[in-house]
């Protein structure tokens, strides 16, 4: 009789549970399996898109932002920067320690570029983020959050690349490399390379110039900066 064929109410016969396996013996001297890590989780870091001078005077700055000061001094610098009314500070930070950086603020006096007769030119000053913090994507983020929101859309944004800033040794690049590095991560933000005779800029071919000229910014500025940006003499032909 086959199983479709079976009367009602028969029963099946009970299906054998397969044998129990015996856990297998250790080898005498082994060692217990090691107990797994609970992975550690790394501290989110906040990046403000505007930071207000109390809150950056609030934290504590790593010790690696030391490219441009000491730690101590460059906070201070940056809570200056956010005072000033055409300063901006954008920040990224961890359980109080800030980590990393961007600051905007007029053109330095001492450069060619602090001649601005429009006063509306505004200079990238630093992008900085802590050693142990590089590599992820914070200095991206940093820049995103400072045009995100549209305030330089009306202005001529520049950024000179100076060979004698960069974080050569840490980073493990030559000065041309690290200046491309540079490019492509402004590039990102919308800043493009702007030829120039500037001769702090031609000094070395590791230099640059770039600038993101906002899409609603008034032809009097972008005419501006581009008379300062060819305002020195001409070099001489093969010169950077």
């Amino acid at each position: 009789m086959t199983a479709d064929e079976a009367a009602p109410g028969a029963r099946e016969p009970a299906a054998r549970e397969p044998a129990a396996r015996e856990p297998a013996a250790r080898e005498p001297g082994a060692r217990e399996p090691a107990a797994r890590e609970p992975a550690v989780r790394e501290p989110a870091v906040h990046v403000t898109a505007r930071a207000a001078p109390a809150h950056l005077a609030a934290l504590t700055p790593h010790p690696g932002l030391d490219r441009f000061r000491p730690p101590a001094r460059q906070l201070a610098a940056l809570v200056d920067i956010a005072a000033d009314p055409r300063g901006r500070v954008v920040v990224a930070e961890t359980n109080g320690t800030l980590v990393g950086y961007v600051a905007f603020h007029p053109p330095t006096e001492v450069e060619s570029w602090g001649a601005d007769a429009t006063g509306q030119l505004v200079e990238l000053g630093a992008v900085e983020v802590a050693p142990g913090f590089r590599g992820q994507n914070i200095a991206n983020r940093l820049l995103a959050a400072s045009f995100a929101d549209g305030g330089y859309d009306d202005a001529v944004v520049f950024a000179t690349l100076y060979s004698w800033h960069y974080d050569l040794q840490r980073a493990g690049m030559s000065d041309l490399a690290y200046r491309r590095m540079l490019e492509r991560l402004y590039r990102g933000a919308g800043l493009e390379v702007f030829p120039t005779t500037d001769e702090e800029v031609r000094s070395s071919a590791a230099n640059a110039l770039m600038a993101r000229i906002g899409p609603r910014a008034p032809a009097a500025v972008v005419a501006e900066f581009h008379r300062l940006r060819k305002a020195q003499r001409e070099p001489p032909p093969g010169a950077w």
